[in-house]
């Protein structure tokens, strides 16, 4: 495991094109175009967002972020490739990015998952994630999706803020 880095881009996209039909039925991810890897490699390297990789060789198995670190609320993300999902990853990647933003003394953390995405949705819950609303969601090729907004506060009292959803990249 290690942090997004310049170099990355040809491999975040050849993880982004093996996601399978399954994967990508419950998981909806941002674009994986050039300039938008670019875009996500700059944001890395200059701490706007935390974002890592999983890696198995020179491969990509996971894709996990922490878009907007520096705001009281990041939004929290994580993507797993398909022949490794099913082994425990995504609650020790959700614990590595919630364990980071308290450490940044962020006040909460969000998240937004598929309506239809049952395994996600209960493994968030478990995780002491409260489910807000159904919300709209802009996916990285513009459609507009609708999702479960759900929220960690990391302090007594804190409140998710209403806000538009899309990827900042």
């Amino acid at each position: 495991m290690r942090k997004l880095r310049a170099g990355d881009g040809p491999a975040l996209q050849r993880y982004h094109a093996g996601l399978g039909p399954e994967t990508r039925a419950v998981f909806i991810p941002h674009a994986y175009d050039d300039a938008t890897v670019a875009r996500m490699i700059a944001r890395a390297e200059d701490g706007t967002d935390l974002a890592c990789v999983l890696l198995a060789g020179k491969d990509i198995v996971a894709y996990f972020f922490m878009w907007n670190m520096a705001d009281p609320v990041p939004l929290l993300g994580i993507g797993i490739a398909d022949h490794y999902q099913g082994r425990g990853l995504g609650a020790q990647l959700m614990k590595i990015l919630i364990d980071d933003a308290r450490a940044a003394d962020r006040d909460g953390v969000e998240l937004t998952t598929m309506l239809t995405n049952a395994r996600a949705f209960a493994l968030y819950k478990k995780v002491g994630f409260q489910y807000i609303e159904d919300v709209d969601n802009v996916a990285g090729d513009g459609r507009v999706v609708r999702e479960r907004w759900m929220f960690l506060p990391l302090k007594p009292g804190v409140k998710p803020v209403r806000r538009e959803h899309r990827p900042p990249v």
